[in-house]
């Protein structure tokens, strides 16, 4: 991997990692200010969206080192996240059902606009890491390979992971 990638990755992964905290912020900020209360299906939501940011922070973390000869952190990594997975699917679906359960008996209040947006955001972001990269907009040759019909490729880290469980068994 070139030069260019460790420089991404080293300002993407604290990114990842700040948006852990500032997302569910922001919209904590953004309820209370609308006049809306915090409620469990809303604390659902932003804690799904902030375990699978720091998923995704702790994975591009070790992509990061490992670019550093430091492959070590990764390998810690590696099967602490591939055994986040189905946990992590479980809290963005249980936080989606508490969504429209609240939405169903409350209506569109502002905790209820928020909850489903951040649930979608931790689907997202479960899929992007652990099923299908989806992100392409931030890279110019992804972008590029999106564009030319090629279509969707494995996430990079279902990929380390898949690598992981091959040299396991």
């Amino acid at each position: 991997m070139s030069n260019a990638v460790e420089k991404r990755l080293s300002w993407y992964w604290p990114m990842e990692a700040g948006n852990a905290v500032l997302l569910p912020a922001l919209a904590v900020g953004g309820v209370l200010s609308a006049g809306g209360a915090i409620d469990a299906a809303f604390v659902l939501s932003a804690l799904a969206c902030a375990v699978l940011l720091v998923i995704g922070a702790l994975y591009w973390r070790g992509v990061l080192m490992r670019l550093r000869n430091r492959p070590a952190v990764l390998e810690f990594w590696l099967p602490r996240l591939a055994t986040a997975e189905a946990p992590s699917l479980a809290l963005s679906l249980v936080a989606a059902f508490a969504a429209v359960l609240s939405i169903a008996a409350n209506g569109w209040t502002p905790q209820n606009i928020a909850s489903p947006l951040l649930c979608a955001l931790a689907l997202l972001e479960y899929v992007n890491y652990y099923k299908i990269q989806l992100q392409h907009f931030d890279n110019e040759a992804d972008w590029r390979r999106l564009r030319s019909g090629r279509g969707f490729r494995p996430a990079h880290m279902a990929r380390d992971i898949a690598a992981w469980k091959a040299r396991r068994a």
